[in-house]
């Protein structure tokens, strides 16, 4: 049986028998359709964690390099004040593209799609940008794991932002090969 719907009512039919009345657990686009799921959601949790990781380390590295303001010292020390806002804008960062894995598109089964692309080897190859976003993900993940409070500077902050800005350009040619006619 073809993988595109027919217009025959007979084949409807038979097709609607053999898939369960809408989902055909064993057709392989939707193997695919589930693997490209199972696989974003796999990116999104290793950035989640690492947003995580890092709102501990904002909150350690303020216990130990802000001190409790008082009289005679009213004001925070600014370079700490600012490394704490790197830190923030780290962790909101990660957590935007976070957001945007989540809610990625992929391609609707609908005649209109079967018309135009073929929806498995399409599938696939949206599974192959997902699997660098599993990569890039996991190397963010990795190295917010080794950072501490003690080790935190602008060095580990231009790395950082290095290292999202690869997962958003993985993002962004998804994004983009999406749009592009087949």
């Amino acid at each position: 049986m073809s993988s595109g719907p027919s217009n025959d009512p007979i084949v409807q039919q038979l097709q609607l028998l053999l898939t369960g009345y809408g989902y055909n657990f064993y057709s392989s686009v939707n193997q695919a359709r589930a693997d490209d799921l199972l696989v974003r959601e796999r990116a999104s949790y290793h950035l989640a964690q690492a947003v995580d990781m890092l709102a501990t380390l904002r909150g350690e590295y303020q216990r130990r390099f802000i001190p409790p303001l008082t009289r005679a010292n009213p004001e925070p020390p600014q370079e700490a004040l600012a490394q704490v806002r790197g830190i923030e804008t780290a962790q909101q960062a990660l957590s935007n593209i976070e957001t945007a894995i989540r809610g990625m598109a992929v391609p609707s089964q609908d005649r209109i799609w079967w018309r135009f692309r073929q929806e498995e080897p399409l599938l696939r190859q949206l599974l192959q940008f997902d699997l660098a976003l599993v990569r890039s993900s996991e190397q963010v993940y990795q190295y917010v794991t080794q950072l501490t409070p003690d080790n935190w500077n602008n060095q580990v902050i231009a790395s950082l932002h290095q290292l999202t800005q690869q997962v958003t350009q993985i993002v962004r040619d998804r994004e983009r090969f999406l749009l592009l006619p087949m």
